[in-house]
Formats: C-alpha cells, structure tokens, sequence
C-alpha cells in the first residue's frame, strides 16, 4: 500500500507563521556560516603572513594590501552565502504567500456556495405570495445553508488560532477505547485490547478530530463497513472506499483540498485538516495509507500522549 506519515511534535509559531525554532535555526546556520567562512579567510592569510610577507619584509603596503585582499576575499564569501540564504528565505516567503492566496480562495468559494443558495431562496420566495407550507420549505433550505456557514466559520476561526492558544484549553482524563465506543454504529465495528490507554486532552478536540476522519471513512464507503481497531497506543481506522490516487496522498490534510475521485461527495475539505492540526497539536503519529478503489487507513499513535 501507498502511504504517506506526518511525525508530529508540538511546535510555536512566531506572528509570520514560521516557528520560532526554525527562524533560531536559520539563524544559528548563517551565523555558523557566515563565522566559519571569516575564520577560514583569516586562518588562509595568517598562514599566508607568516610563511611569505614576513621573511620577505617587503614593507606596509604588502600587509595593506593583503588585509585589503582579505577583507574582499571575506566579504565575496559572506555576500554568496547571504544571497543563498536570501534566495532559500524568498522562495519559502512565496510559498507561504501562494499558500495563503489559494487558502483565501477556496475559503470565498466555499462561503460563496451556501450565501448565493440562500439570496436564491429569498428571490425566489419574494416573487410572488406562496403557501406557509413553501415558506416552511424555504426556509428550511435557508437555515441548512446558514448552519453549513456557521460550521465552516467555526472550522476556520479554530484553523486560525495560535497552537498555544488551543494548549491552554481544557484538558481532561480520557479513556480513550471508552471514548471510542461512542462511535460504534451499525457500520462501524470496534476492537481493542487496551482499555487502559489514558490521554490528556480536550475531549470536544479529540471528538472534532476523531470524527471528521470516521465520517470521511464511512462516507466514502458508501454502505460498507469502517473498522476501528485500537492495539497498544495505536489506533486504526480503516474503510473499504474509493481510496486515495497515490499522486494525492501527500495533500489530503491541505485545508480545502479534495482529491479528485470525491467530487461526487458533499464536503468542503477542510475537516482532516482540523484533524491533522489537532493531533499534531498534541503529539500525535499520524500515517495515511491508500490502494485506490480498495479502501484507506489511518493510523495515529498516541504513544507520546499518553
């Protein structure tokens, strides 16, 4: 099977979105560099010194312009290594800037949808005198587009937020093959041979996270079964769907992206990107594997959450 795996480990983030540990690592890396170089040049030209100006004493102007020739030499280096850096800075600048465009995109289309859905019915009810029962109706649809917004304005809002922000909420003892119970169904089947397994977490976080990925499971499984399995620290999810095309396996967790066999499925996509954000939040393992028309697995290894 194809599969792609996230590690994930709890990271802060500084205002740009770049965490704060790799901005000190880039950092820490130029300046070892920029060292490094200036220690080699002046290491070069002592050795230079000693062994050819001095037993020669051909006067000031040699150690002129040798200092001269070290201070180019040095600052040649210094300029290539930065003009590296600068280009590794602006092409990690330009992604994150298209990222963000094609987010905001995706985000106007996706609130577009349900708000032209909802001015359509007003117009509609609007053109002439209609019974209380199609009133009803529209009114009916109308509430449905709204709840549809206010759910992908709250999934929003919480993509937004600060991983420390969402650290700070809420933790409690969570038995998690109990907690997984809950999710049992008439398609669902569940197994386990830990009932010891306890986590530390906001309980409507594990719920948003454990659930968007289920109900894709079940979703694209259309009437056939999902199987949870929890062995050890390890928990398992697996569908017999449509499965993921190998070339986009790596970009599920993308807010707002769907691969291209789903277009016949309702969805936004953007719930296993609250997923992964959740979990990686909290130290969670997450794997995907795919066969494409056979069926997809998650796997999430609370090993360093427990």
């Amino acid at each position: 099977m194809t599969g792609v795996s996230y590690c994930i480990l709890p990271r802060r983030y500084s205002n740009n979105g770049m965490t704060v540990e790799k901005k000190s690592k880039i950092a820490l890396q130029y300046t070892l560099v920029t060292v490094g170089i200036t220690a080699v040049v002046m290491v070069v030209f002592f050795v230079l010194a000693v062994f050819f100006l001095l037993p020669l004493a051909f006067g000031w102007w040699y150690a002129t312009g040798g200092f001269a020739a070290f201070l180019l030499v040095n600052a040649w280096l210094v300029y290539f290594v930065g003009k590296r850096y600068a280009a590794r800075m602006i092409e990690r600048i330009d992604h994150a800037y298209q990222s963000e465009k094609a987010f905001i995109g995706n985000a106007s289309h996706e609130l577009n949808n349900p708000l032209t859905a909802i001015q359509g019915e007003c117009e509609i009810s609007l053109l002439k005198e209609r019974t209380p029962a199609e009133y009803q109706e529209a009114l009916t649809r109308i509430a449905s587009e709204t709840g549809r917004i206010i759910r992908l304005m709250k999934h929003l809002m919480f993509l937004s937020k600060g991983e420390e922000e969402i650290l700070r909420s809420a933790r409690e003892t969570v038995f998690l093959a109990e907690f997984l119970m809950k999710f049992v169904e008439r398609r669902i089947q569940f197994s386990t041979d830990n009932f010891a397994l306890v986590l530390h977490i906001d309980p409507q976080l594990l719920k948003l996270a454990l659930s968007n990925i289920i109900h894709n499971a079940c979703k694209y499984s259309r009437d056939r079964m999902v199987e949870i399995r929890l062995r050890g620290t390890v928990l398992e999810i697996e569908d017999q769907g449509i499965g993921i095309p190998p070339e986009e396996l790596d970009r599920i967790f993308q807010p707002f992206y769907r691969a291209g066999n789903t277009r016949e499925f309702p969805g936004n996509g953007i719930g296993l990107s609250l997923s992964m954000r959740i979990l990686r939040i909290y130290g969670a393992e997450v794997t995907v594997s795919s066969v494409l028309n056979e069926g997809t697995k998650v796997r999430i290894d609370f090993q360093k959450m427990s």
